[in-house]
C-alpha cells in the first residue's frame, strides 16, 4: 500500500485525538487544517512529518527554480535568487503558527505543558532538549490535555 493509496488519509480518524503512526498525507492534512490548535496532543508522527516538510521545503523549491531557469547554481547552494528566498519567506511565515501549535500538542502527549516549546529560544541546549521531548513516547497522563 502506497502512501497515496492510504484510505482518505486518515479523514476518518478525530482530529481531537492524537493520530499515532499517521502517514504523509494524514499528518500534513492535519497541520494544516488544525492550523492555530493549541490544545489538545499530537503524535510523534504528526509532528515529525511536518518537521520533515519544513526541512525539505527550501530544496524543493531550489529544484523547481533549477528547473524552471535552467539556472542550478541555486540548486548547489551557490547563489539564491531573489524568487526563491520570497517564496520560501513566504511558506515560513504561513507555517509559524502551525508549526508553534503542532509542537505544542507534541509537548501535551508526553504530559508537559506546551510552554516547553519555549525552549527553542534558548540555542543549542534548548533544541537538543526539545527534540529529545520531541522523539518520546506517548503518556497516558498525556490525555489531561484532550478536550472534555
Amino acid at each position: 500500500m502506497t502512501l497515496a493509496s492510504t484510505p482518505d488519509a486518515g479523514r476518518d480518524h478525530p482530529l481531537h485525538l492524537p493520530y499515532y503512526r499517521a502517514p504523509l498525507p494524514a499528518a500534513l492534512r492535519r497541520f494544516f487544517v488544525k492550523y492555530a490548535t493549541f490544545s489538545g496532543r499530537a503524535g510523534r508522527a504528526e509532528y515529525w512529518w511536518a518537521a520533515l516538510l519544513l526541512f525539505v521545503m527550501p530544496y524543493v523549491v531550489q529544484v523547481i527554480t533549477g528547473a524552471l531557469t535552467g539556472d542550478w547554481s541555486t540548486v548547489e547552494g551557490t547563489s539564491f535568487s531573489s524568487g526563491p528566498d520570497a517564496v520560501l519567506l513566504l511558506f515560513y511565515i504561513a507555517t509559524t503558527v502551525p508549526t508553534l501549535a503542532v509542537g505544542w500538542r507534541r509537548m501535551h502527549d508526553i504530559n508537559r505543558t506546551g510552554l516547553w516549546t519555549l525552549i527553542l529560544l534558548v540555542p543549542l541546549v534548548g533544541w537538543l532538549v526539545f527534540i529529545v521531548f520531541a522523539l518520546t513516547g506517548p503518556r497516558p497522563e498525556g490525555a489531561r490535555f484532550d478536550r472534555a
